[in-house]
């Protein structure tokens, strides 16, 4: 039996990225990811290990956020929260600038460390500046609901239940996270191979989506800013994106067990294909290795 504060946590963490504050930095994310891939189809198992590394990081740089806003709130710090919406207006004019410089031409490809090989690791710091990217434009909506469900979870029970609170909400929100990034590693894959000649365009659709998501984040907290809630609740733009956010709320809210069982199946298949096809790797290294060192035959 799933105790229900931790069930009731990993809900809150499947909806987390589908708030009317933060969703339209779901297509920009998907956009990005797209742009951090190259212009010719991996192997499956590369490109599932790509997919894994960047969600993975961009729920840490999410949680990571989420953790320490919450810690300060808890503490006290209250005052975090009036900032929210300038931090989220600042990322929203950086998802503008970056989509530009994409369509210009700029290669976001995040190139992975390999097993033995050290890595600069930039591409990998700057994923991870997208999670918190996408976290700060989520906050204002999603917070209220992550402190009432962990941090006053924590602060009723002892430490050890208020971590395990966090756990399920992060598990929660970096498997949606993880599963859409999964699954659109898969359509990618096969619009690349259908589309060989102009696959240099992707990344300019990419890019293109990135201005129009980093628009409408920049057009959400000016509004609220200058005008206030009632404006901002009265327009046509945020109507249709919160229709599309509740709708998305209902549709993975309403069925949090389903959506864990389905996510986690996925998530364990790239995870099985990656480990395949690392082990066949070895063992291939491995025959061509004693192949090297077997004497030579003598000659008849």
């Amino acid at each position: 039996m799933i105790d229900a504060p931790l069930a009731l946590a990993f809900a809150a963490g499947l909806v987390a990225t589908v708030n009317p504050c933060g969703f339209a930095m779901l297509p920009a994310y998907l956009s990005y990811f797209i742009g951090t891939g190259g212009d010719e189809p991996e192997d499956t198992a590369t490109a599932m290990r790509r997919s894994l590394v960047v969600g993975g990081v961009v729920s840490a740089g999410f949680l990571l956020v989420f953790g320490v806003t919450g810690v300060l709130i808890t503490a006290g710090f209250r005052t975090v929260t009036d900032a929210i919406p300038w931090l989220a207006l600042v990322v929203g004019v950086g998802i503008v600038l970056l989509g530009i410089a994409m369509l210009r031409g700029f290669d976001l490809t995040v190139r992975l460390p390999k097993p033995g090989r050290a890595s600069h690791g930039r591409g990998l710091r700057s994923v991870f500046g997208f999670g918190v990217s996408y976290a700060i434009a989520s906050l204002s909506c999603t917070l209220p609901v992550f402190l009432s469900v962990v941090a006053l979870q924590a602060q009723r029970s002892n430490f050890l239940s208020g971590v395990a609170t966090f756990l399920a909400y992060g598990a929660g929100m970096s498997m949606l996270l993880l599963g859409v990034t999964i699954a659109l590693e898969f359509g990618r894959r096969g619009l690349i191979l259908r589309l060989r000649s102009t696959a240099g365009y992707i990344n300019r659709v990419a890019g293109a989506v990135l201005v129009l998501a980093g628009g409408y984040v920049v057009w959400f907290w000016v509004t609220d800013l200058t005008s206030g809630a009632g404006a901002l609740g009265a327009s046509g733009p945020f109507r249709f994106f919160e229709d599309l956010s509740q709708r998305a709320f209902r549709i993975v809210g309403d069925h949090p067990l389903l959506w864990g069982l389905g996510l986690g199946g996925l998530i364990l298949t790239a995870v099985g294909i990656v480990f395949l096809a690392a082990r066949g790797s070895g063992q291939d290294q491995t025959v061509d290795r004693h192949r090297e060192s077997a004497p030579a035959e003598p000659r008849v």
